[in-house]
């Protein structure tokens, strides 16, 4: 009864005492009443408590604790609450006698084990004894446990809050990495409660492109026990994934394995994006120096410190990596320019002066190689300067400048020796930009602003409203102007043409680039060409005349001779009596004889003179038409005179000799053309029309000259009869002739808006069988 009092008293003892204290007090005092070779008490781990596992020996030797054990469990299996009360335990060659008796229920709580080599044991009392003992320590260890917990809770409790007011996601895990605590901070990110993160579930937040780096990256954590960080993506509770620093470290326990993982999300998203953008730059400024062939430059001469980006190293022509230093970049100045170049780094060394210069490096090649050096001095302290800057390649720039002033020497020199001047004209906002020989040409000086004020004032009179049109034209979209007009420049008149080109630009604004030519002395020469030609033609019909007058004299005196005395004879026979008629006869025929050689005599000079053998085929009327309009473009354009094509748009072929059909035509527009001489600019107009009958084509040419008024409409095809001053009068007449030598008809007649109407008519089709030829015609 003493002994069952003894263990009874030792909860009082216990008090406070922890699990291994609580078991080493109980085995030392049942070795003390109980008269056993072993005891051993092991008390299972909860939560954070290790398994607690003692042995007492008999006589007080320490027995090995895991041997004894395990041969429990070999005997007894691996399940205590199968343990039987009593038992029979065989170690080595000594056998036991065990009293079992379990601590809570079903041993849960762990197990008393006392052993005994009497075959007896354990007796009645000895059974008591253990039973009030395991009872008492069962109770102790639960009063230890939850007193535990109760603390922990408390620190639990403190601990959490001190963790939710930390500014960072924090968390621990079990061993194996199942996360069992989230801070506020954390849960309220996510958007989610304690139970949806526990485990695995906060990782549904993860961002897809990150859960299997990070998954490989924790497992690599786990296997290996050391601490780390990584970087992944977390979708915040609005949907938006920020980076977050993933810090982890290990907690180990007695046993060196590791208890727990504590760790803290940090987010860094905003470093990230800074990283990023940082990183952007740099690859584009990296980028942009390669492109502009520009490299950057940091240098504080009081250190000798220098600082190139690889670009810099690359236009200086040395090796990266090289210390770079002034003297290195002295050692490639040009020797010319080495002198200006020495003085500016010294005043920069010793002033703070900043620098700006273009000079030139001899390469290790030997090649010239140009470069623009900039250094800016960013220091507080002038006694202490730093700078910095960029060195450029502009060696493309200086070939392409000199390439550039080349040709504008030549394009000047070009412009001059050719008397042709460039402009541009932004049609939206007239705005007018002249080259200097078109100031020239136009008399303006030299940078004048130019506008249409002071174009107007320059051009002739008469042909204003023809600069107003082409105007217009470009005004409204019209193709590209080409023209000639006249300027009266210092009481000077000059003949310019006009070219350009309409151009659309891509923002949708129009301008008009061109180049104006001086062609006055072009058009003097023509003037005084066709001045000349008109004389030469003049003189050259009158030779003619001339020539055809003596020829026919010529041939045609002798017979009239032999007429005259032929004719005299015949009088003197027929006034003798009586008359000699056989003689007068006689003489009769050889009258008649002389008067068929003269006949003879003008029909072989019309065939000397008259033009060739016609030459009959198919062709085009209409291109024939404007082959002759072309052949008088000229003319057309000195006299200011405007022709208006009104072709007949029905099939135009027909047959007859081109050529004189095309000088038929050419007579036409050559007399309308004199006959406007004098006739105002603004009113000088022809028009050639064709119309297609169902037997003929006509083709008519009408103008605005001086008109038939006081003309003799009957006589006008007439030979020799003329009404130009210095005219000749056979032009209609040839004219006439050809046209009915094509079975056709010419007509003449007063344009009833003023001037005159000329026109012929040609029948269609092939000539008949029988028809005599043009040749024979015209003869």
């Amino acid at each position: 009864m003493n002994d069952i009092l003894s263990i009874t008293a030792l909860p009082a003892v216990w008090t406070g005492g922890t699990v291994d204290e609580i078991g080493a007090l109980l085995l030392d005092a049942l070795r003390a009443i109980l008269d056993v070779d072993f005891l051993l008490l092991r008390v299972s781990g909860q939560a954070d408590q290790p398994e607690v596992l003692m042995e007492r020996s008999g006589v007080g030797s320490a027995r090995g604790r895991s041997k004894l054990i395990g041969d429990l469990i070999r005997t007894l299996g691996t399940n205590i609450s199968d343990w039987p009360r009593e038992a029979d335990l065989e170690q080595g060659e000594c056998s036991f006698r065990i009293a079992i008796e379990k601590l809570g229920v079903h041993g849960k709580t762990g197990v008393l084990v006392a052993g005994s080599m009497v075959p007896s044991f354990p007796s009645e009392e000895e059974r008591i004894v253990l039973h009030v003992a395991a009872s008492q320590a069962t109770i102790a260890v639960a009063e230890v446990m939850r007193f535990r917990d109760d603390t922990r809770a408390i620190a639990a409790r403190e601990l959490n809050k001190d963790v939710d007011a930390i500014p960072v996601m924090a968390w621990s895990t079990l061993p194996d990495g199942w996360a069992d605590f989230f801070n506020e901070h954390f849960l309220t990110y996510l958007g989610i409660t304690t139970e949806q993160a526990a485990g695995w579930g906060w990782t549904t937040a993860l961002h897809p492109d990150d859960y299997e780096p990070l998954k490989s990256v924790w497992a690599g954590w786990l296997a290996s026990g050391a601490p780390g960080e990584t970087e992944a993506r977390l979708r915040r509770w609005d949907g938006q994934y920020r980076w977050f620093l993933f810090r982890a470290n290990p907690i180990f326990g007695e046993a060196g394995n590791v208890s727990r993982w504590y760790g803290t999300n940090t987010d860094i998203d905003d470093r990230k994006r800074f990283e990023e953008e940082m990183r952007r730059s740099a690859a584009l400024m990296t980028q942009a120096q390669r492109l502009t062939v520009t490299g950057s430059v940091w240098w504080r001469p009081a250190t000798g410190e220098i600082y190139w980006s690889d670009e810099a190293y690359r236009v200086a022509g040395h090796d990266l990596g090289t210390t770079p230093n002034v003297d290195m970049m002295l050692d490639r100045c040009h020797p010319d320019d080495l002198p200006l170049v020495r003085k500016l780094i010294s005043n920069a060394m010793l002033y703070g002066e900043n620098v700006d210069l273009e000079h030139r490096l001899v390469m290790g090649d030997g090649a010239i190689k140009y470069v623009h050096v900039v250094l800016q001095n960013i220091a507080a302290d002038p006694a202490d300067p730093e700078f910095i800057g960029a060195v450029a390649d502009i060696t493309q720039r200086k070939i392409f400048e000199e390439k550039l002033r080349r040709s504008d020497v030549l394009l000047s020199e070009g412009q001059r020796i050719s008397r042709t001047g460039t402009f541009s004209w932004k049609v939206e906002t007239d705005e007018i930009t002249f080259s200097e020989e078109l100031n020239r040409i136009f008399g303006f000086e030299s940078g004048r602003v130019v506008d249409f004020e002071g174009i107007g004032q320059r051009v002739f009179e008469e042909d204003l409203p023809l600069l107003a049109t082409k105007m217009a034209d470009v005004r409204e979209g019209g193709d590209n102007p080409d023209y000639e007009i006249r300027l009266l420049v210092d009481g000077q008149l000059k003949y310019v043409r006009v070219v350009g080109r309409i151009i659309k630009h891509l923002n949708g604004t129009t301008e008009c680039i061109g180049a104006v030519q001086d062609v006055s002395a072009q058009r003097v020469a023509e003037l005084a060409r066709d001045k000349l030609r008109s004389e030469l033609a003049q003189l050259a019909r009158a030779m003619s005349l001339s020539t055809m007058a003596a020829s026919i004299a010529h041939e045609v005196n002798q017979p009239l001779s032999g007429i005259i005395m032929n004719s005299s004879a015949l009088l003197r026979m027929l006034s003798i009596s009586p008359p000699n008629v056989d003689g007068a006869i006689e003489t009769a025929k050889r009258t008649i004889r002389d008067g068929n050689r003269a006949s003879d005599v003008i029909m072989r000079l019309r065939n000397l003179f008259k033009r060739g053998v016609a030459s009959v085929e198919q062709f085009d009327l209409h291109d024939a038409t404007r082959e002759v309009i072309g052949l008088v473009a000229n003319d057309l354009q000195r006299g200011r005179i405007t022709l208006v094509e009104e072709l007949s748009g029905a099939p135009s072929h027909i047959v007859g000799d081109r050529v004189q059909l095309q000088q038929v035509m050419m007579n036409l527009l050559r007399n309308s053309i004199d006959a406007m001489a004098d006739v105002a600019q603004q009113q000088r107009k022809i028009v050639v029309r064709t119309v297609f009958g169902h037997h003929e084509v006509c083709v008519i040419v009408e103008d605005s000259g001086i008109g038939l008024e006081n003309a003799d409409v009957e006589r006008l095809f007439d030979a020799f009869h003329t009404t130009k001053p210095k005219g000749m009068g056979i032009g209609l007449s040839v004219s006439r002739s050809i046209v009915e030598a094509h079975k056709g008809r010419m007509w003449a007649e007063p344009n009833p808006s003023g001037g005159a109407v000329f026109g012929f008519a040609l029948p269609i089709g092939r000539l008949a069988e029988g028809d005599v030829p043009l040749s024979e015609a015209n003869s």
